[in-house]
């Protein structure tokens, strides 16, 4: 499967790839894993997204088949890699999302919140599903690629 194709598949349907915690982002990054990178093992479990990131070396099976990459705010991240945002004071756990295209101000992203849980859909909110939205650089720190074998 292409990034493109992976976009028109899931774009408004709401993956919940483990079945555990409700859709979450990393969910709807665990199935591009396995549908576009065609990872034979998914990567080691996370706490919060920006873990893909920060604890990348320590995590066996994300070493080997992907590269991580730092932003330095000159280095730009290609289309259909899997970028990783920072925590803030909103959200402890960072965010992670597909990179669908590059820009010199932002990044169009492909995301799903974690508004899953039974709590915040009686408050009203509820998961809307994949969607693509405009990111700035501000919280990116990285992003990672398959790992291209020789």
């Amino acid at each position: 499967m292409t990034l493109n194709t992976f976009v028109t598949r899931y774009s408004g349907v709401v993956v919940d790839f483990d079945l555990a915690f409700g859709a979450q982002c990393v969910d709807l990054i665990r199935q591009y894993f396995k549908d576009v990178f065609k990872l034979p093992k998914q990567p080691e479990s996370v706490i919060g997204a920006e873990d893909f990131y920060y604890k990348h070396d320590s995590r066996r099976i994300q070493r080997e088949f992907l590269d991580c990459t730092t932003f330095d705010g000159r280095n730009k991240p290609p289309a259909g890699s899997v970028v990783i945002f920072r925590a803030h004071e909103k959200n402890q756990y960072g965010h992670i999302g597909i990179n669908v295209a590059t820009y010199e101000d932002g990044i169009d992203v492909m995301e799903q919140d974690g508004v899953a849980n039974d709590a915040l859909r009686k408050a009203g909110l509820e998961q809307k599903g994949a969607y693509i939205s405009r990111w700035s650089y501000d919280r990116l720190v990285g992003w990672l690629t398959k790992r291209e074998v020789a």
